[in-house]
């Protein structure tokens, strides 16, 4: 499975759009943000603070990338925004755990 531009929040006006009313719940340490998809099909962003080393980062939205396409095709018209704070290692949420939240989250 792929992982195309219309699978994804890509601008900063969308981003805005989930801080002005939409439904949150906490992963773990994360945050998932969801908001009425305007295209009609689930779309995923994400919000990743820089202070995170960028190799650890990368792994991080690889596992959040895999997760949302496994579970695309069964997931409602909404637009995802997952946050994932920073540090990370602080709070002990590796990428595995994070992808394991997400599993649960999106479904079976």
């Amino acid at each position: 499975m792929d992982f195309p531009k219309s699978a994804r929040v890509r601008y900063r006006r969308e981003y805005l759009d989930f801080f002005k009313g939409s439904n949150v719940k906490r992963l773990g340490s994360s945050l998932v943000f969801s908001i009425p998809s305007q295209k009609g099909c689930a779309r995923l962003g994400m919000t990743i603070k820089a202070k995170v080393n960028s190799v650890y980062r990368n792994k991080l939205k690889r596992q959040v990338r895999e997760s949302f396409r496994n579970h695309r095709a069964t997931l409602p018209a909404l637009d995802y925004n997952i946050v994932i704070p920073a540090p990370l290692k602080v709070n002990h949420q590796t990428p595995a755990l994070v992808r394991a939240h997400l599993d649960a989250h999106w479904g079976p």
